[in-house]
């Protein structure tokens, strides 16, 4: 019966990953179209670069609230009530501080530079850029309690319901900017609204969390500072994981724009974007599993913890072939057809990125019950190590090789990884 019901969570959390992933690409493809009528591309333009910059403010919990969610899960699993609580108040102390030092340090800064000099924002006035950035970042800061509190959800056994949430509120962020951008031209009243919508959905959670698992109220009575020492290895170490992946899929398109011809951007880019849907799809399963492993650890069930990651890997395994298979007979019809014949496969580039999401995919399944019960730092600093080797050989490779020289450095990267993950992982 219990491993019925472990499977149903795990159900309903991927439902839940799927919806989530709905709503992302719905947000992302239905917004343009809605913004650039409305705002023009100069303005919409001017939109991006100031949405962007509190972006890079994502981070500013230091990777403390995902390492909350597995910690609090694991004490309630273990009944571990106090446990859970010292967790929860401890790290809502952290966002306190780091809120109140992020926005007076933003609204200090602000002051100090002149936006439009700095960025190339259109038409838009110092005032309203200045606002917009202020709002943004405001709605960022205000996520981080967001994301606290769906680590009281997930403690509280309801995973799906942590993702729904999540989906939900970025959902009518989207809404609401469109909505906005529609009735005027005012972009940092756009930015307002996606403020206001996220503190909105912030507290309907907070509300709802309070009625469905009452015995998870958020405070400080259990904040301790040496909980915060505690977690702070695996968090920082989490963030650093998290800034070397995003520089090993971002850093090819700088490098390629430095020291390649426009053409082999275009071709690293599309094929990468065309590569990496395996991926978006296998995290969407690791993501589902991540909740339960962390549950089945808490409670100690170590056989149940062993079944289950043998079912992820047999699904993680028929999934990397299949999709393999399915690039190297189908790669070359989708590329034509997605892309209009403007960008063609490449050979032997195309086959070496395959390769390399390929194992990024493998390693990134046997790293999911490593992170999910918090025993991810020793591997999370080799990735980082390794990014930075593999970032030196992939600018030597790129002069002579281009994107195929690129390919191959991510190939070694994610190879490598998926030996380090197999060794160092049981």
């Amino acid at each position: 019966m219990s491993r019925l019901l472990a499977f149903r969570r795990v159900g309903f959390t991927f439902t839940a990953q799927i919806y989530n992933q709905i709503v992302i690409i719905a947000v992302q493809l239905l917004q343009v179209p809605f913004l650039l009528s409305a705002w023009g591309a100069d303005r919409y333009g001017g939109w991006l670069v100031l949405y962007a910059v509190p972006s890079y403010l994502t981070l500013s919990d230091f990777g403390f609230t995902l390492v909350a969610k597995n910690s609090m899960v694991m004490h309630a699993a273990s009944s571990d009530h106090a446990g859970v609580l010292r967790v929860y108040h401890s790290v809502f102390a952290l966002l306190l501080v780091a809120a109140a030092v992020i926005l007076a340090a933003c609204g200090l800064g602000i002051e100090a530079v002149t936006l439009t000099q700095a960025f190339a924002l259109g038409p838009l006035t110092e005032t309203a850029a200045k606002l917009t950035i202020l709002f943004l970042v405001g709605s960022v800061v205000v996520n981080q309690f967001l994301l606290l509190l769906c680590a009281g959800v997930r403690a509280a056994g309801r995973p799906a319901a942590e993702v729904t949430w999540g989906a939900t509120s970025r959902l009518l962020e989207g809404i609401a900017t469109v909505a906005v951008a529609l009735l005027t031209t005012r972009v940092e009243l756009a930015a307002l609204a996606v403020l206001v919508m996220r503190v909105a959905c912030t507290l309907g959670l907070w509300i709802w969390l309070r009625s469905v698992a009452p015995d998870i109220p958020l405070g400080l009575k259990g904040a301790r500072l040496a909980e915060i020492r505690r977690m702070a290895n695996p968090s920082f170490s989490y963030m650093l994981l998290g800034l070397a992946q995003a520089l090993a899929i971002q850093g090819p398109i700088v490098l390629l724009g430095a020291v390649a011809t426009a053409q082999e951007t275009v071709l690293f880019s599309t094929s990468r974007t065309l590569a990496r849907m395996g991926t978006s799809a296998a995290n969407l399963i690791n993501y589902s599993f991540a909740p339960e492993y962390s549950r089945l650890h808490g409670q100690g069930n170590t056989s149940a913890f062993a079944r289950l990651k043998r079912i992820h890997v047999l699904i993680g395994i028929a999934g990397i072939v299949a999709y393999c298979l399915g690039l190297w007979a189908l790669g070359p019809y989708v590329m034509e057809l997605w892309t209009h014949g403007h960008v063609a496969v490449v050979y032997p580039f195309f086959a070496l990125l395959n390769a390399a999401v390929a194992a990024e995919m493998w390693w990134g399944c046997l790293f999911t019950p490593i992170a999910a019960i918090n025993r991810h730092v020793r591997l999370s600093y080799l990735f980082v190590g390794l990014t930075a080797v593999c970032a030196v050989l992939a600018y030597s490779w790129a002069l002579s090789e281009g994107a195929t020289g690129i390919a191959a450095a991510l190939l070694l990267l994610h190879g490598g990884m998926s030996v380090l993950v197999l060794v160092l992982g049981r």
